[in-house]
């Protein structure tokens, strides 16, 4: 047998230890180093107690979901960079070849107009709305 052996409650505690370092964001074993705790004791430990490794799990998945989150509530202030991002990255809308529904220009035309509707709610009348989007026609 290999290095100490660990009652449960040590065990526990051995993770506790790392939870701060994990919730940044760090890896496992960046974390053990950052708080001198050996890294094969911690592998060996979470490799045989399931409720150990889910909370490593999601200690490391912490600062992921306050990240999305913050993302989420940008876009949903209407943030268009934020939007671009994410489309750019996370955008897994497939190519659409479907007699009944089009290509995917189609499919993207639908969207862009279901959107401008959503945004003709929020105006009394399209004046407005072209002010909000800083268009400027010419009035004869």
């Amino acid at each position: 047998m290999r290095g100490k052996k660990r009652t449960r409650e040590e065990q526990y505690e051995l993770i506790e230890v790392l939870e701060e370092y994990l919730e940044m964001g760090f890896s496992l074993k960046r974390a053990c180093s950052l708080a001198a705790v050996p890294y094969s004791s911690v592998r060996d430990i979470i490799s045989v107690l399931e409720p150990l490794r889910a909370s490593v799990t999601a200690a490391q998945n912490k600062v992921n979901t306050i990240a999305r989150q913050n993302i989420i509530k940008s876009i949903e202030a209407g943030n268009v960079n934020d939007s671009k991002w994410w489309m750019e990255r996370f955008d897994r809308t497939d190519v659409i070849i479907d007699p009944v529904y089009g290509d995917m220009n189609e499919a993207m035309q639908i969207v862009i107009e279901s959107r401008m509707k959503d945004s003709l709610h929020r105006y009394e009348n399209l004046d407005e709305l072209d002010e909000a989007l800083g268009i400027t026609a010419a009035k004869g």
